[in-house]
């Protein structure tokens, strides 16, 4: 611990750049693939990069749900585009098969397309849809909503809608709302990790017929991202109907740095990391001169470290509070104590945050006395590293 008459902290909060279709990545998601009767499914990835990349491509099985399926490996190299023509059949020799993809990358960043498509070609020609590959940080997080426009269910038309969870799974509430912005029915969907979930909205929802429909999908836990299809009943083509995504890039994952002001302007911080739609590392300094006996003198002046005990936890939780305990070590003239935190914060767009720190001590003696007891609460704000 510090004794410190003085604390400041300069926090500069990084803007994220924003989510784009057909962003490069490490690690990319498409929610929706099949090979039937009707669809075949070519992918395409691309290395923007100057030096050669490995690729591993994840055929995520829906129904059965494979919970451990094997990537195949391809070197790309500089500049270069892998084209993976009927890729279900010709590298993972299946004649039919309904699910997603997962393309991950060692040595550089990659773009992929996935282009399903039907028909015989000749004079009649071909139709389908193209799906991009969406960067798993970019996926819509706990705390985060994303919206879908478009939905239609009627004599012509009808929407299909597909997802992807991420590596922790996803709960998620998919509302229906009309173009007031009513809400028509809602339901629960929730996935373990990287599973493929697909529904045709008439299954989804309990509503007959509407029109210019809005998918609005709130994440209360974990992550993933979604696409839709607007059927066409009589030609069967499809249209691509893509999830919004926010200036932030719809992800809470990064690593956040923080400050925790009190009623004077003073500042003590740190940072932390949200990994997965978690809160993995804090790393926090804490001083509140806030607490102060009847003459109007802190009563405890002292600098502690925090953060370090916290369990990892998920962002969805810190929306009530997450209290947990930091004990204190004797160490020279401090005698030790312990100190049982209260954080409360939600995420602004996965841009940054903003909450409360509370804090209670106990244990504490000598001229460390006065660290027993409420510390009055201090104003918690973090912002995401560029």
């Amino acid at each position: 611990m510090n004794r410190s008459t003085t604390a400041l902290v300069l926090l500069t909060l990084f803007a994220a750049s924003s989510a784009l279709a057909i962003s490069p990545s490490d690690d990319l998601l498409i929610a929706g693939a099949a090979r039937t009767n009707r669809w075949t499914a070519d992918l395409y990835i691309n290395n923007p990069g100057t030096t050669g990349v490995t690729v591993e491509v994840w055929w995520l099985n829906r129904d059965p749900e494979d919970t451990n399926p094997a990537p195949e490996s391809f070197s790309v190299g500089a500049e270069e585009t892998l084209i993976l023509n009927d890729v279900l059949l010709s590298v993972f020799g299946l004649n039919r098969a309904e699910g997603a993809f997962r393309i991950t990358t060692t040595g550089g960043e990659v773009t992929a397309n996935l282009i399903v498509f039907t028909g015989a070609g000749g004079e009649n020609g071909t139709y389908g849809s193209g799906f991009e590959g969406i960067p798993a940080s970019s996926a819509t997080s706990s705390g985060e909503s994303t919206t879908l426009s478009g939905m239609v269910l009627n004599s012509d038309f009808y929407t299909n809608l597909f997802a992807l969870s991420g590596a922790s799974g996803v709960t998620m509430d998919v509302d229906l709302l009309d173009p007031d912005g009513n809400l028509l029915d809602t339901e629960r969907i929730v996935l373990t990790a990287y599973a493929p979930w697909f529904s045709s909205v008439e299954n989804l929802w309990d509503v007959a017929s509407f029109e210019n429909g809005t998918a609005l999908v709130q994440v209360s836990a974990g992550s993933m991202v979604m696409l839709g299809s607007k059927v066409d009943r009589t030609s069967k083509d499809p249209t691509t109907v893509e999830q919004a995504f926010s200036a932030g890039g719809g992800s809470a994952d990064g690593v956040y740095q923080f400050a925790i002001y009190d009623d004077l302007g003073f500042a003590s911080g740190g940072n932390l990391e949200i990994v997965d739609a978690v809160v993995d590392v804090i790393n926090g300094t804490y001083v509140n001169y806030d607490k102060v006996d009847g003459a109007g003198v802190s009563e405890c002046p002292v600098l502690f470290q925090w953060g370090f005990d916290l369990v990892p936890t998920s962002v969805a939780e810190f929306a009530a509070g997450v209290d947990y305990q930091e004990t204190y070590d004797p160490v020279e003239d401090f005698d030790g104590g312990t100190i049982t935190y209260t954080v409360t914060f939600t995420m602004d767009d996965g841009l940054g945050f903003s909450g409360t720190l509370d804090a209670v001590g106990s244990g504490f003696s000598g001229i460390d006395s006065g660290c027993n007891g409420d510390f009055p609460t201090m104003e918690l704000n973090g912002g995401k590293s560029n």
